[in-house]
């Protein structure tokens, strides 16, 4: 390019010097026709390297080309990229080498007629995405404001993703549930655990699980992601199996599992996958619980109601732990869930009567979150007594009267968004939680102390446990007895469900201490609405599949209360396995109620649509949702728990 250049700056610097001399000869008389001459030659001369040296670049420039479409065309091949040019209706016109080496010619075609994913990237909702052509795998990019897609090869940068999320590690335990119960003296037990656990065995070697037996009834696990993508299609048979071979060696034993995925520290994993098993046990055994690191825990099984744990020992130590919480508080503000039944009010009034007993400054919030219809009938009948011996203030009280060293406790729930003292626990430092409902994965306080037992029927038999080794004075006196045992009551359905020796023996205290079953019957007397409510939504329910019910009200306002009630009604119709209430509680609020029997878990269901609760007594509220949106959400939860309980038993 310079010689090119520097040529004709010469050039044009000659044919105006020549202009110059045949200006001056016209004007000096020199010879005009030499000068012309001269003039014309060098004209000549110019045209002549002027197209010579347009054909030199020419010829270059082709020679450039040449091997420049050739380099591209090679490197493109080598990189394994591919060029697709489509015209406005979206008809693919070109398609690059590549593809003719793979043998795929889709000229003619529409681009989504040929890869239907390929919609979201020309659309620009995606910046890329990824397609499989002919076992291969390749990232496909779209050139900004262009109809030109870009195809790159990258089977192998996925295989070695794809392996390396394979191999990524998963640690985890297995529990006997209620192992030790089991044994007796004559060891009889003990050598049909063994077979149970060759079992168990055997199923960890299938699958190429790696295991440690760290005491009798736990199992260190390790595996990795594809062992668990395998464990995950046959849905956890060992669950299944080992009820089955329990039940024909005659043992009640069943088994809780939990993983932790997700994380390459191994503290990490070890840490969660004790507190998932933890978790499990909580919410009554077996089942799995699975979370990966930063995500939701999910269940598996859990098909068994939680069974009852006999263990004193367990009480007493709690009863101590609270003791020496409470003694080192300088007040204790108890919280209970909004709508307060009377489960919740009267474990709130026994545990109100357990910290005064050490002289400590105690507050029940009562006055905010609501009250459900019934118990607010029965404060009302004794609210001089009450008030005597107890006091109820606001949440903004509490507000006002907290301190770094206030015990604030959580009775009869254990998550923050139902609580009554919901912006409490938002700044409590120090938090105690007692509760019977199933435990979810996440708690969102940081407490001091937790004893959720789900195996327990009300939070008024779990404090009625602890009065023995806590209360410092006269016990709780006749009122607070009766609504304790009318909160364990209706929390078993008349002691129908949920029951176990322990809430007898809890029920006996209670009678001992003044509780009158009568007046108890006494004070669930309802008013005509009350009754006319749950009629109306009797009435309204539909058998959705077979031994379902489904009542949704989109009218009117329910209360609480009744909606339970109504469930529990229904759910003695004969072959009917699980009922679903859905009505507004409020004019901005609509509440879920389900009841189940049979093995049916309402508790799972409910959970898939971020409610919770027992597995025979669940529900959920929402402010979100209207009536109709909820029961969507529901059936799909439904189908979802139906096609699991399908593929439990066919793997069975």
């Amino acid at each position: 390019m310079k010689k090119e250049t520097r040529l004709l700056v010469i050039t044009i610097s000659l044919l105006l010097i020549v202009g110059i001399i045949l200006s001056i000869s016209f004007f000096s008389g020199i010879d005009v026709l030499l000068a012309t001459f001269i003039y014309f030659f060098f004209l000549v001369l110019f045209i002549v390297v002027v197209y010579f040296l347009r054909k030199w670049r020419k010829d270059e420039t082709a020679f450039v080309e040449e091997r420049l479409d050739s380099g591209v065309e090679d490197a493109m091949q080598v990189a394994k990229i591919g060029i697709v040019i489509y015209d406005e209706d979206f008809i693919i016109r070109y398609m690059s080498p590549l593809f003719a080496k793979i043998e795929i010619d889709a000229r003619g075609q529409k681009v989504f007629a040929w890869q239907n994913v390929l919609q979201d990237l020309i659309n620009g909702s995606v910046d890329s995405v990824i397609v499989t052509l002919k076992d291969q795998k390749y990232e496909v990019q779209k050139k900004r404001d262009e109809e030109i897609l870009f195809f790159k090869d990258i089977t192998r940068e996925y295989d070695l993703e794809k392996n390396y999320e394979e191999e990524a590690y998963i640690l985890g335990y297995l529990n006997f549930d209620n192992y030790d119960e089991l044994l007796d003296l004559d060891g009889e037990n003990s050598v049909n655990t063994s077979e149970i656990k060759s079992v168990v065995y055997d199923y960890f070697k299938r699958f190429g699980i790696a295991y440690k037996t760290l005491r009798n009834d736990r199992i260190f696990l390790v595996l990795n992601e594809k062992i668990y993508e395998e464990l995950l299609k046959e849905h956890f048979t060992i669950m299944n199996t080992v009820k089955k071979e329990a039940k024909r060696l005659d043992l009640s034993l069943s088994v809780s599992i939990a993983l932790s995925r997700g994380s390459r520290d191994l503290r990490e994993l070890d840490e969660s996958a004790l507190n998932l098993l933890d978790l499990a046990q909580t919410r009554g055994g077996d089942q799995v619980v699975v979370r990966k690191i930063g995500e939701d825990a999910q269940y598996f099984g859990g098909s068994s109601e939680a069974k009852e744990k006999s263990s004193k020992v367990k009480v007493r130590v709690m009863a101590n732990t609270l003791r020496n919480l409470i003694v080192r508080s300088s007040k204790v503000i108890i919280c209970g869930h909004q709508e307060m039944d009377a489960d919740c009010l009267g474990a709130a009034l026994c545990m109100s009567e357990i910290a005064q007993s050490y002289k400590k400054d105690t507050y029940v919030i009562a006055r905010s979150g609501g009250v459900e219809m019934m118990t607010k009938s029965v404060m009302d009948r004794y609210s001089k007594e009450l008030e005597e011996r107890h006091r109820f203030i606001s949440i903004n009280e509490a507000l006002n009267q907290l301190d770094d060293n206030t015990l604030v406790m959580m009775v009869d729930h254990h998550m923050a968004d139902i609580s009554n003292g919901q912006e409490l626990l938002k700044v409590a430092k120090r938090v105690a939680i007692i509760d019977h409902h199933r435990r979810r994965a996440d708690l969102d306080t940081k407490p001091v102390l937790v004893y959720i037992e789900a195996s327990a029927s009300s939070s008024c038999e779990l404090l009625s446990e602890f009065m023995p080794y806590l209360l410092r004075r006269n016990p709780i006196n006749e009122i607070e007895a009766n609504i304790m045992y009318l909160g364990m009551l209706i929390d078993t359905n008349q002691f129908r469900v949920r029951t176990g020796s322990r809430t007898f023996d809890a029920a006996a205290r209670l009678r001992n201490l003044g509780a009158d079953p009568m007046l108890c019957e006494s004070l669930k007397e309802e008013p005509y609405e009350v009754i006319r409510q749950r009629a109306l939504i009797i009435d309204n329910s539909i058998l959705y599949k077979e031994g379902l019910l489904i009542s949704a009200l989109e009218e009117g306002v329910f209360n609480r209360t009744v909606i339970a009630q109504a469930g529990d009604e229904m759910l003695k119709t004969k072959g009917i396995r699980a009922v679903f209430v859905i009505a507004r509680i409020a004019s901005d609020e609509v509440a879920v109620s389900a009841r189940s029997k049979n093995g049916f878990n309402v508790q799972m269901v409910m959970e898939k649509i971020n409610g919770g609760g027992h597995m025979t007594a669940a529900g959920l509220q929402s402010k979100e949702f209207s009536v109709l949106e909820l029961k969507a959400q529901l059936l799909e939860a439904i189908e979802a728990y139906l096609k699991g309980e399908e593929e439990s038993a066919s793997n069975t």
